[in-house]
């Protein structure tokens, strides 16, 4: 096998590895996302569950001011 051919098969291994990185990489991305929008999407909910809390003790305080 010459140099040249040498080099031609190591360059295509190199490519073929680096291309399984990128795929690796990219699946692990795609699983980081979707965790980071769950949680995301948690938060939101939360902060709407609190904003309800919130109106529902401000309703209940002005009931409580008109029973007096």
């Amino acid at each position: 096998m010459s140099t040249i051919q040498n080099l031609e098969a190591g360059l295509k291994k190199q490519l073929a590895d680096l291309a399984e990185q990128i795929r690796t990489a990219e699946t692990t991305l795609i699983a980081t996302k979707e965790g980071y929008l769950k949680v995301s999407g948690a938060l939101e909910i939360l902060d709407i569950l609190k904003k309800e809390e919130a109106a529902l003790e401000c309703e209940s305080s002005a009931s409580a001011g008109l029973s007096d």
